[in-house]
């Protein structure tokens, strides 16, 4: 009996010390473990409209100001998503730091549990931090944004808590985004602009990619380089094309590249709408942002409070980022031409596409990568979610519905087919590729302690 008495202590103290640990690690990463109760409302009890307003400037400064430029594009919104996650966690007592967890990135600093946090200001402050210390250059008018977003809420704020503590919140929060930037500034990104780089050529083997537009460039040959994520390395979960180049009549590469071009014979006014759509290109928030876009309007549309929707952008941001690192070093590896190069040495001479051809390779298809990599993250926290999608509204395109995230990736995917810049294989095994990329995540990173 007295065994069974100290092993039920024994229990009981482990209990208790999990207990404290959560308490603690859900307000700072300091290692110093106290049982206070903490001063702070929960991030729960606040809804998200601040997040998603954070989220939709930055969607509009890439759609003003970005060039074509996915990966630049899907860097940005990578770390703004993990912004706001790291910038609320303190008021999640049993969630966790991405800190230890994400590759590189360094201790948080500190918020006490014995001062009171307002988690919505805590966003104010860092945001505008975080959006100048991302973008390389910002126009007068996105400053001019960003400053009108920070002295309204600012002002919203002051108006329901006394002001020590927006101070404090909002100083906070320039503390988390100023640590980050330091983690941002390491991940290879400035070591790569403007590396010299010259495509192989195509005498060299027939199936190397080639500029097929007067003046352009490789669009970002060294981005497989970059620091990932959440995996442990930009090929940890690639998929190999299903088959090789070959230029036999009715072989699997000739059959995918002549379905391109049979499509461009007779495409469908619904496959050009598809097409269209997610083409993603200037005056839209580019193929990482339309994923952000969905993101916002469904954390609106259901009331999403601030940590369940911190959390959705977290794995977003983490699968944005290690998609687009994944699929580019992909591409430069295997380095396969583009149907238009394809077709019009192989099928029909002077052949073109229904949209421009990217200058980058085929195989994987990004927004196909990068899709099947957020529609898993979204599914796994949100579940089977039907939606419509508003992105474009702005640029006059009418919403298109989905069943599901899964649907709109596989839509997404088929598009690039539709528009005559990817064959069919890229497509497939680029929303494969991603799935495995978001699974990965799912499983290294946890975002609650149990």
């Amino acid at each position: 009996m007295k065994k069974v008495n100290n092993l039920s202590f024994i229990l009981t103290l482990c209990v208790l010390t999990l207990c404290a640990a959560f308490v603690f690690f859900g307000c700072s990463d300091d290692k110093v473990v106290t049982t206070t109760q903490s001063a702070s409302p929960t991030t729960s009890t606040y809804d998200s409209r601040y997040a998603v307003e954070w989220m939709w400037l930055t969607s509009k400064i890439v759609a003003d100001q970005s060039r074509d430029n996915p990966p630049q594009a899907g860097r940005i919104y990578s770390y703004a998503c993990i912004a706001i996650y790291q910038c609320v966690v303190p008021g999640m007592p049993l969630n966790r730091s991405l800190r230890g967890q994400l590759n590189g990135m360094p201790q948080m600093p500190a918020a006490y549990l014995t001062s009171e946090y307002d988690w919505p200001s805590v966003l104010t402050g860092a945001m505008p931090v975080m959006l100048r210390g991302l973008f390389r250059t910002l126009y007068n008018p996105s400053n001019v944004m960003i400053n009108n977003i920070y002295d309204r809420q600012k002002q919203e704020r002051l108006a329901l808590k006394d002001a020590a503590i927006i101070d404090r919140s909002i100083q906070y929060g320039e503390d988390v985004a100023n640590r980050l930037l330091e983690w941002v500034d390491n991940d290879g990104f400035n070591e790569i602009q403007g590396l010299p780089y010259v495509p192989p050529p195509r005498t060299l083997n027939p199936a190397n990619w080639e500029p097929v537009n007067p003046g352009d460039t490789a669009v970002e040959p060294y981005w497989g380089t970059l620091r990932t994520y959440a995996l442990p390395g930009a090929d940890y979960d690639e998929v190999p094309p299903s088959f090789g180049f070959d230029s036999t009549v009715n072989s699997p590469f000739y059959n995918d590249e002549y379905e391109v071009y049979q499509i461009r014979a007779n495409a469908t006014q619904e496959q050009k709408d598809i097409a269209l759509f997610w083409r993603d290109k200037q005056l839209t928030p580019q193929p990482p942002g339309h994923w952000v876009s969905i993101l916002n309007q469904i954390v609106l549309r259901d009331n999403i409070k601030l940590d369940r929707a911190a959390e959705c952008y977290a794995y977003l941001g983490i699968a944005i980022g290690d998609a687009f690192i994944a699929a580019w070093y992909t591409k430069y590896k295997f380095n396969y031409l583009r149907p238009q190069t394809y077709i019009r040495d192989y099928i029909q001479e002077g052949w073109t596409p229904f949209l421009p051809t990217p200058p980058f390779p085929d195989y994987p298809s990004g927004h196909s990568t990068s899709s099947g990599a957020c529609s898993y993250v979204l599914t796994h926290l949100l579940g089977t979610v039907a939606f419509t999608d508003t992105t474009h509204l702005r640029i006059g395109m009418s919403p298109r519905s989905f069943n599901s995230f899964y649907e709109a990736a596989v839509e997404c995917s088929n598009s690039r087919i539709y528009g005559g810049i990817h064959y069919r294989n890229a497509c497939e095994n680029g929303v494969i590729m991603g799935e495995n990329i978001g699974q990965t995540i799912v499983n290294r990173i946890r975002l609650k302690f149990f």
